[in-house]
């Protein structure tokens, strides 16, 4: 409107001055002059009132995107999460450092619309002309400013809140984690006690190679001990952990009992495995002894006793092979098959009858001469 009335006077202006006389030129020349300044000093204003008015647009519309991403970090924050399983876990964990890194990139946009907002209530002292605009501009200062530091406030806690649940759910990790390995402990231990039931069976022909399977058992043990021994370290992992958490560690009840029992069976079963081999030792080496006396040498044999406990340690060792291996739940469970076991008590037999014989050659009387 003012510039439509601009162009109007500076053609009446325009017209004068061809009109009018000299005198008048002069006069005019400084009126039109003065008009053109006042004009292009107003359009100027109004120019850059519509860039600040735009830069504070930008400004606000960015305060107001960034406001919403972090209500919406703000939100997911606040809600207590129970992920099913790991994966879940780094999915969400993903999604938290994405939407933190949106937040990170709107602060710094805001930040730089703030400034150049600032930059440009700066220069605006310029465009007052005697109009003090110190208070006004003061107010808006402050006002950006307080935006950008309550924003960036806003900002801090959600990355404080950030690192407290990045911690929770790298504790819930570490606690899906405990809870799989030892329920692969409780499987590695029921596999163990498995072998043990079905590959553990000879006695050895003689002493020597019973007192190796011993050795070698006595290693199993120790592979199991270790095993069990790293379940129960895991199990106390996820206690710890829970404590942490304020939950309930789904071990506590299930593969925590689980462990125990299967440990007890297999403990049951390596006592009665020991017992059974250590009695082939002491059967294979008194058998040995005996068959290796001379004949010639009576005097070995003082007492008929020595056959008969040599025949009633076979007959109790043969007899054990027969019997199942009791677990404190009232089950039971047999070493191998049947043919496993009766080809083990096999060479138990065959020493015994040795024993048998020899014991029959020393009570007869002929066998005490060179042709016997």
């Amino acid at each position: 409107e003012w510039f439509a009335v601009y162009v109007e006077l500076n053609q009446q202006i325009a017209a004068l001055l061809n009109a009018g006389d000299e005198e008048d030129l002069v006069e005019l020349k400084a009126l039109q002059q003065q008009l053109s300044d006042v004009c292009y000093r107003q359009a100027s204003q109004l120019e850059f009132r519509q860039n600040l008015l735009q830069a504070a647009l930008e400004f606000h519309s960015v305060a107001q995107d960034l406001s919403q991403q972090l209500d919406g970090l703000l939100g997911m924050l606040c809600v207590d999460v129970a992920p099913a399983d790991g994966a879940s876990i780094q999915q969400t964990l993903k999604l938290l450092e994405e939407k933190l890194k949106s937040v990170d990139s709107g602060l710094q946009g805001l930040r730089e619309k703030g400034q150049s907002l600032l930059d440009q209530i700066s220069n605006q002292a310029s465009w007052a002309y005697g109009k003090d605009v110190t208070i006004e501009n003061k107010e808006n200062v402050d006002h950006i400013q307080g935006v950008m530091e309550d924003m960036q406030l806003r900002k801090q806690r959600c990355e404080d809140m950030v690192d407290v649940r990045r911690l929770k759910m790298l504790q819930m990790v570490q606690l899906f984690k405990c809870e799989e390995d030892a329920a692969q402990a409780v499987e590695w231990l029921s596999e163990l006690l498995d072998a043990l039931l079905k590959t553990h069976i000879r006695l050895g022909d003689d002493a020597q190679e019973t007192k190796v399977l011993l050795e070698k058992h006595r290693k199993f043990v120790d592979v199991a001990q270790s095993t069990y021994d790293y379940g129960r370290q895991l199990l106390q992992a996820t206690v710890v952990l829970c404590q942490s958490l304020r939950c309930t560690s789904r071990s506590s009840g299930d593969t925590l009992p689980r462990l125990n029992r299967v440990w007890k069976q297999f403990t049951v079963t390596s006592d009665e495995r020991v017992h059974r081999l250590e009695t082939a030792v002491a059967f294979h080496s008194s058998a040995e002894k005996i068959l290796q006396e001379c004949p010639e040498q009576p005097e070995a044999f003082n007492e008929v006793e020595q056959f008969d406990e040599i025949e009633a340690v076979g007959k109790s060792l043969l007899d054990r092979l027969t019997v199942p291996v009791v677990y404190p739940d009232g089950s039971e469970q047999y070493f191998g098959s049947p043919s496993d076991m009766a080809s083990a008590a096999e060479h138990i037999r065959e020493k015994m009858k040795l024993v048998s014989l020899k014991k029959q050659l020393l009570r007869q009387p002929e066998a005490t001469t060179p042709d016997s």
